[in-house]
């Protein structure tokens, strides 16, 4: 960075000492460290930089263990002899090497080195996350999303300090989840025939697919470790299910119908019909998910599930009485605390949308709040764990500003300035504050047919919500905040990621959808 360059760190850091001076990176700079530690450093650090960074006891990088430091805590100091990283896990060697990218300039955020000198600010951090849960939402039902895609957007993750990659995997409108038991659901329930518009009913005739293998998922599940980031996984039951019932019809409330994955996106009534063999299904599904992602979080989804079906079903009446219920519109709770007890007996812990605790709340479970942040409140005044993901702050398949210039998306709307307005602690009583495991944003993609598109909805809303979950909110303003931001995009046009200009898109960006549509609630998946 050149000398005097404003830092422009995001997220912005607990504690920032300038010094006096500066260090430039030699280009035999060696790293003394664990080969864990060494390796982490080297993969951030060698595409952008073109360094080779060999471990050495000498290397003018020493990255040491530091037990007094919280956890995904570190301490980074540049003097004009070298750098020193201070950290007490993995993580927070992750997040300071990250630190240390930012601070080396926008360049070494390429894939590969643009040439011209490395030079560091003499500068000490000390750091430390305010949230343990920082998240992304990826929905890559309602759109594929292919594999390569889904290494680059944890990349962008782990550049903004996030440590949660909700993986949301199956839809009405696809499966994408391979199952060995049950393979009809890849060979049936991951395609469908087109996607329709429900603003002109217009269809665009092209049939979409495509899942992920259960090797792929492995290796996405590594890559994002060693890159700080969990990946949270999602199997959706029990509604948002015709992907299932078209592979597996006999799981429905009325086996002589034909289903098919949807082609249009919203609340559909078809939902499972909860017998003991549908419980079964679920049951074996999940087993075949543990076996992949070791995550001690698990999302079994639970929104929106319509009782409909349930309500007009004997067969589901007499099962609600079997099982000692109130009626069959309380099944899906019954369902949801079979499921979070299974879980638990596997040392896993259920994490579903707010609906969870409709008919009373689920002890035990993680409670995502996203129609109000009132739920979260409620959740947590009940006991439970809370992850604050209100739709009013995080919903990012919002449109992004009320020009008519905007890409088509599913309505509402959330600019990033509302985005970063965000504080998960806000009318939560301070001795439930523990019970706020932290905050997570929102990507559904029924608009969005790409990874470039995602990235237009994404960046820099994320950048804004980042701060939000990593930073201390004493002292924060939009003004200061959006002063780095426009440095920090810098970063984003050197990786190469598609983000929306904060003074509205490219021309090559625009939609032209005219009047923008905001609807009374979200749907979602």
């Amino acid at each position: 960075m050149p000398a005097g360059a404003p830092l422009n760190l995001v997220p912005q850091p607990s504690s920032v000492q300038l010094q006096q001076g500066s260090y430039a990176l030699p280009k035999d700079l060696g790293i003394a460290a664990t080969p864990e530690w060494a390796a982490i450093a080297r993969r951030l650090l060698a595409p952008g930089t073109g360094l080779e960074l060999p471990r050495s006891e000498t290397g003018a990088l020493a990255i040491v263990e530091d037990d007094t430091l919280p956890a995904e805590g570190y301490r980074l100091t540049v003097t004009a002899d070298g750098v020193e990283i201070a950290a007490a896990d993995d993580r927070g060697v992750n997040w300071a090497v990250q630190t240390l990218r930012q601070l080396l300039g926008p360049s070494v955020f390429r894939s590969a080195p643009s040439g011209g000198d490395l030079e560091l600010p003499a500068v000490v951090i000390e750091d430390q996350p305010r949230f343990g849960w920082r998240g992304v939402m990826l929905d890559t039902a309602r759109h594929f999303m292919p594999l390569q895609d889904l290494y680059a957007f944890i990349d962008q993750l782990a550049a903004h300090k996030y440590n949660v990659f909700h993986l949301h995997l199956t839809e009405d409108q696809g499966w994408r989840f391979e199952s060995k038991k049950y393979p009809r659901l890849q060979e049936v329930g991951s395609h469908r025939a087109e996607t329709r518009r429900p603003k002109d009913d217009r269809g665009d005739g092209t049939p979409h697919g495509g899942f992920y293998t259960q090797d792929q998922l492995r290796s996405l599940v590594s890559y994002a470790d060693q890159r700080g980031i969990t990946i949270v996984p999602e199997l959706e039951f029990p509604g948002h299910v015709l992907g299932v019932l078209a592979a597996y019809p006999e799981l429905s409330n009325d086996p002589s119908k034909t289903y098919a994955p949807a082609t249009t996106f919203g609340i559909f009534d078809e939902v499972l019909n909860l017998s003991d063999d549908a419980v079964s299904f679920v049951f074996d599904l999940y087993e075949e998910l543990l076996e992949i992602f070791p995550s001690r979080y698990v999302h079994v989804g639970g929104d929106e599930c319509p009782r409909t079906e349930w309500l007009a079903s004997p067969a589901a009446k007499a099962l609600a009485e079997q099982r000692g219920l109130a009626g069959p519109d309380h099944l899906q709770q019954w369902f949801t605390g079979q499921l979070r007890d299974w879980l638990a007996a596997r040392g896993r812990q259920l994490v579903g949308w707010d609906e969870i605790n409709d008919e009373g709340h689920l002890e035990g479970a993680v409670t995502m709040a996203w129609r109000k942040a009132q739920y979260g409140v409620d959740a947590a005044a009940a006991g439970g764990e809370v992850v604050m993901s209100p739709s009013s702050h995080t919903y990012f398949d919002y449109y992004p500003s009320p020009e008519a210039t905007e890409p088509y998306s599913i309505g509402g709307g959330i600019t990033t300035e509302q985005a970063y307005a965000l504080d998960p602690l806000n009318e939560i009583p301070a001795g439930s504050h523990p019970k706020i495991l932290g905050t997570q944003c929102q990507i559904w993609t029924e608009y969005m047919p790409n990874m470039r598109r995602v990235q237009y909805m994404l960046f820099p809303r994320a950048c804004a919500h980042s701060e939000v979950a990593w930073s201390k909110p004493d002292g924060r303003s939009w003004a200061e905040f959006s002063g780095r931001l426009a440095g920090h995009l810098e970063r984003l046009d050197a990786a190469g990621v598609n983000y929306r200009p904060e003074s509205g898109p490219h021309p090559w960006q625009q939609g032209g959808t005219g009047a923008l549509q905001r609807p009374e609630a979200h749907l979602h998946g």
